[in-house]
């Protein structure tokens, strides 16, 4: 396989993983697929180029530290995202949007672990953070294989938040998971 062929299809399944988490309370443009390895948007680009200089002047800057990280977050460049969102976070520990998005470049990264310690400190903060919480059980069950966990976190999160819109669908995967190993359980 080719050098290109292979960025492709890595940057495919990384996109494809990142879908099944859902982002942080703030409205994200979602990026169009990776072209020719590791396409940016111009307009990312630009965005990154902007909060770049803001920062050389006040590098203590927390709205361009989290734009920044937002822009690498959405363009796909988790690693500097991470870099970005671990300095807003030095500023104001208690951000909890910025932790979930870290959480999930975390996860594109292959750092299922750094992404739960950030989703775990983002629920103590706010117990009630929907998205923290159903980001915990996704990646407890699909990156750590822990089933009995994520159903853990899921279910916390329907008793913690009783207006979850997605409820009845939740409470269905749930039980769903549950079937499934108990059907995997070794008769006695």
């Amino acid at each position: 396989m080719k050098t290109n062929d292979f960025r492709k299809t890595v940057l495919l399944a990384l996109l494809l993983s990142a879908t099944v988490a859902l982002p942080a309370c703030r409205k994200k443009e979602t990026p169009p697929p990776p072209e020719g390895g590791d396409a940016v948007r111009l307009s990312d680009l630009s965005e990154i180029q902007s909060y770049n200089e803001i920062l050389k002047k006040d590098p203590n800057n927390l709205q361009a530290l989290i734009n920044i990280g937002n822009r690498y977050y959405d363009s796909g460049q988790d690693r500097q995202a991470v870099d970005a969102y671990t300095r807003a976070l030095a500023i104001d520990p208690a951000n909890i949007n910025v932790r979930v998005d870290m959480a999930i470049s975390y996860r594109r990264l292959g750092n299922p672990d750094g992404a739960v310690e950030e989703l775990k400190k983002a629920i103590s903060i706010n117990p009630r953070h929907s998205q923290a919480r159903y980001n915990l059980g996704v990646i407890l069950i699909n990156d750590k294989k822990d089933v009995a966990g994520g159903i853990k976190a899921w279910e916390a999160l329907l008793e913690n938040i009783p207006d979850f819109p997605d409820r009845e669908r939740l409470k269905a995967d749930i039980e769903r998971l549950k079937s499934s190993a108990a059907e995997g359980m070794p008769k006695k």
